[in-house]
């Protein structure tokens, strides 16, 4: 009876931990959830998702997958996944504006996290 509780203890651990290999490590666990749920989603509008510091902050940008959609806006997100702003899009440049500063001049590049294949 002991063997078979560590053995199904240890399959909860190994399966419970597993990494979508397509996500990069060390996100907000809120971020990885919607990256691992609408990566399974065939009609999901992102395209890939990077990591930028923005304003002293971490903040994840999900753009659009231009081959779904075209001007498509790309929606800028922080740690808690709490939506600060969209930019680009169809509006272009007058549309970079995000909490009082433009993101594309302002925003630093950090890694892509994720990218639709």
């Amino acid at each position: 009876m002991k063997i078979l509780s560590l053995f199904i203890i240890g399959i909860f651990l190994i399966t419970s931990s597993c990494h979508n290999p397509g996500i990069a490590k060390g996100i907000p666990k809120c971020i990885y959830k919607e990256i691992d749920a609408g990566s399974q989603n065939a009609d999901w509008m992102v395209g890939s998702v990077k990591e930028y510091e923005f304003q002293g902050k971490t903040v994840y940008a999900f753009e659009p997958d231009n081959g779904k959609i075209a001007d498509g806006a790309t929606m800028i997100k922080d740690g808690s996944c709490n939506t600060l702003c969209n930019v680009g899009g169809f509006a272009g440049p007058r549309n970079n504006q995000c909490n009082g500063g433009n993101f594309f001049t302002e925003a630093v590049y950090k890694r892509t996290i994720w990218e639709k294949k």
